[in-house]
């Protein structure tokens, strides 16, 4: 069986690869890591808005499948359209946060040596707190992006699983990791490159923040467009 099923198994992982990189996806993921960037911050986002998108699609597919039904066109709509208010919302989140932040140039002497580094005015604040435990938006987030783009992978499966739910559990799941492992890698290049910023270059972090927030808002008025 696993060798009938092998060019499904290629096919859905392929997908998924592909997939995890649509500009939603990862504009979401860009954009809720830009609050407070890190490295395990951004990997963990990465992470947790796979297994939203994975979990969502799984039991989409198989409860559709099951039944017969196919995605109602409503649904989806309301999908999309919540996609691009979400990617808004966010954009406009962290240019609040931003406001709340002030970014200055901090003077260090070690005996003839003189070197500066920009903080926020909360940096040696929060130098010494615990970190706050994240919240579960990355899975909501990615549970929404898994009904809003369902459509294109649920819609092979009827053609290739040939009314077996085993094969539709197996494509559902290949698609999923194929997902997961495409966004964990984009977390990963992302988390490299803000912890980069973040400990040599403070002034091009707080832009490329600004930049980013407004992406998402671009991003997001042109998922309403389209959604439209």
């Amino acid at each position: 069986m696993i060798l009938e099923i092998l060019p499904l198994i290629f096919l859905g992982f392929s997908l998924g690869l592909m997939h995890a990189l649509d500009a939603d996806h990862v504009m979401a993921v860009t954009a809720l890591s830009n609050q407070k960037p890190s490295f395990l911050k951004t990997l963990w986002f990465s992470a947790n808005w796979a297994i939203g998108h994975g979990g969502v699609l799984l039991i989409s597919g198989v409860l559709l499948f099951g039944l017969g039904l196919s995605i109602p066109a409503s649904l989806q709509y309301f999908s999309e359209l919540s996609v691009g208010l979400l990617l808004i919302a966010i954009g406009l989140y962290s240019f609040w946060q931003f406001k709340q932040q002030k970014l200055s140039m901090t003077v260090h002497h070690h005996g003839d040596i003189q070197h500066s580094h920009w903080h926020d005015k909360q940096h040696l604040e929060n130098a010494t707190l615990k970190p706050t435990k994240d919240t579960h938006l990355p899975i909501m987030v990615g549970s929404l992006h898994g009904l809003a783009g369902s459509a294109p992978a649920l819609a092979l499966i009827p053609v290739a699983s040939q009314g077996q739910m085993s094969t539709v559990i197996i494509y559902l799941l290949v698609f999923s990791v194929g997902v997961m492992l495409s966004m964990m890698l984009f977390g990963l290049g992302l988390g490299s490159m803000q912890n980069f910023l973040k400990k040599n270059h403070q002034r091009a972090q707080y832009w490329s923040q600004l930049f980013i927030a407004s992406t998402s808002m671009l991003v997001g008025c042109f998922w309403l467009y389209k959604a439209y």
